[in-house]
């Protein structure tokens, strides 16, 4: 189901307030594996509270994994959104999220090794739009995915951005406030903590359609071409969530 984004104000999209994961707005999300089976991400002992005023989602620890495909292998539990929201063609459309974050047995201020996200994805393009917390570091993602017969190895990118001097400082379990600001007509993407500038991308490379919000927990190791993934060390994690909110400004 598409939704146009027409208000100025905000909209609430899932409040996240009773501690459990609505399956008519969210499901674990999957993808073809190209050879007629799909890859789920989704790990078998995820436990469930609240806290926070949100969802908390814990995986302790990590054992989902891929030895091949670096996309299949950095997602550890992953939600999206069962609707799609259109980027306006005029002014900023905003997608907002509160969360925080913690790691367990890993390392903390190096955020491929563990961390929860928030998610704002264009899978027409392949384009990702993420903000990820360790619950020490706070990051940006931005990223076009691989993406068979859409993206290829010239096209595709990744760059995982801290912003040391933003003067937002984290704690385990912190919640702060996220925005995401996408401007389809300046093809431009601005990342908000707590109302202060993180990151921006300009000369977004292609025209933006529809996006899925998610949340999840990951890792973003590079997959070894001797052993395979490495993503995996008995670390694990806790995020929580609460108010996904979308407007155009």
């Amino acid at each position: 189901m598409l939704i146009s984004l027409l208000k100025t104000e905000g909209t609430l999209y899932d409040d996240m307030s009773k501690g459990l994961v609505d399956s008519s707005k969210w499901k674990i999300l999957s993808f073809p594996m190209g050879n007629g089976e799909t890859w789920a991400w989704e790990e078998p002992m995820g436990r469930f509270e609240a806290k926070n005023g949100g969802l908390a989602v814990t995986v302790d620890p990590f054992t989902r994994k891929h030895d091949h495909v670096h996309m299949f292998d950095d997602p550890k539990q992953l939600y999206r959104s069962t609707r799609t929201l259109l980027v306006s063609r005029n002014g900023e459309t905003v997608f907002e999220v509160d969360m925080g974050a913690e790691t367990y047995r890993g390392n903390s201020d190096d955020l491929r090794d563990g961390f929860a996200g928030f998610n704002v994805m264009d899978f027409s393009t392949g384009m990702i739009f993420d903000f990820i917390s360790t619950g020490q570091k706070i990051g940006a993602i931005y990223e076009r995915l691989l993406i068979p017969g859409l993206t290829d190895e010239k096209t595709a990118f990744t760059y995982l951005i801290e912003s040391p001097f933003s003067g937002v400082r984290t704690a385990p379990a912190k919640m702060h406030h996220y925005s995401v600001r996408l401007n389809a007509a300046k093809r431009r993407a601005e990342w908000h903590v707590d109302g202060r500038p993180f990151f921006k991308a300009e000369g977004i490379p292609v025209e933006l359609g529809e996006i899925t919000l998610g949340f999840g927990l990951f890792t973003l190791k590079p997959i070894d071409p001797v052993r395979g993934s490495v993503s995996t060390h008995g670390q694990g994690a806790t995020g929580i969530w609460k108010n996904f909110r979308y407007f155009v400004a």
